[in-house]
């Protein structure tokens, strides 16, 4: 049965913003010769993840959330579960990269 439940529009907005944010830091990477496969693979995860979240979310049982169902299916170890938790580690892991090389960079230009 197809659930009407849904995440608040103001978690929408951040999600989104982020996504849009994490693929144009990709694009800049890419431009500026950095990383570029690494930011091909972002690019590509970030745009497959709301898509397979989207896919697997229309026919949520009743009373549920995106959020929920998906944990519920984590849980039960679905494959397409499983691919968004690691596409999510993944944009953490590309965020955390940029900030590292980001304070890095900064060390170096003052002290250099």
């Amino acid at each position: 049965m197809y659930s009407t439940e849904t995440l608040p529009n103001w978690f929408w907005l951040l999600y989104y913003s982020l996504m849009l944010l994490t693929i144009a830091s990709a694009f800049f990477s890419i431009k500026k010769q950095q990383d570029i496969w690494r930011a091909m693979i972002t690019i590509f995860v970030t745009l497959s993840i709301p898509v397979v979240g989207f896919v697997n979310g229309i026919y949520r049982e009743g009373n549920q959330n995106e959020f929920e169902q998906w944990l519920s299916h984590l849980g039960k170890g679905e494959l397409w579960a499983l691919y968004l938790m690691f596409g999510y580690m993944y944009v953490i892991v590309w965020w955390g990269s940029l900030i590292r090389k980001r304070k890095n960079a900064g060390r170096v230009s003052r002290h250099g």
